[in-house]
């Protein structure tokens, strides 16, 4: 019996795409570009009565975010937009609820009894952080999907193939 760390791979191969959109290298001659990614805010404030107010906030900015970069990657199309709506309050919910484990920590005193317990919102966002996988999968967008994300077909029907001549198809 061979120990866990040495027994055989199982499930299917893993077959990495290389990301479109990382330059690896500045150029000769080319501009190194300027990527400007904020670090989010950590300790963000949670209240539980303004829970819905600040998950559409969210949930809308992250909307934004996704159809710009779909339309970008020529992903966008009108039938996304429910795996969109999920991805986007899935984030919303996972974003708000990190906030609060950050902020009070994985482990909380009980309300009534006092008595530690595991922080009821550490289980809503390894949920969310599920379901924010999952869309994001169907929809292309991390970069071990994007080999497999497809264009979206033409409005104006089907487009020919040069297999379509020699499997006498049309």
């Amino acid at each position: 019996m061979l120990p866990s760390s040495l027994s055989p791979m199982r499930g299917r191969k893993p077959n990495p795409t290389p990301a479109s959109n990382v330059v690896p290298g500045p150029f000769p001659g080319a501009e190194v570009p300027d990527v400007e990614i904020d670090e989010p805010n950590w300790l963000m404030t949670i209240n539980v009565k303004e829970w819905g107010k600040r998950r559409a906030k969210i949930a809308s900015e992250r909307w934004k975010t996704l159809t710009q970069s779909l339309a970008r990657k020529g992903l966008l199309d009108v039938d996304n937009d429910v795996l969109i709506e999920m991805a986007a309050g899935a984030y919303a919910d996972w974003k708000l609820a990190e906030a609060h484990v950050a902020r009070y920590g994985v482990m909380t005193p009980a309300p009534k009894t006092k008595v530690m317990m595991h922080n009821p919102y550490k289980a809503i966002a390894d949920a969310a952080m599920k379901r924010v996988m999952a869309a994001e999968r169907e929809l292309g967008i991390p970069p071990t999907e994007r080999g497999r994300a497809e264009k979206a077909p033409p409005r104006s029907g089907r487009k020919k193939r040069a297999a379509d001549d020699y499997l006498g198809s049309k």
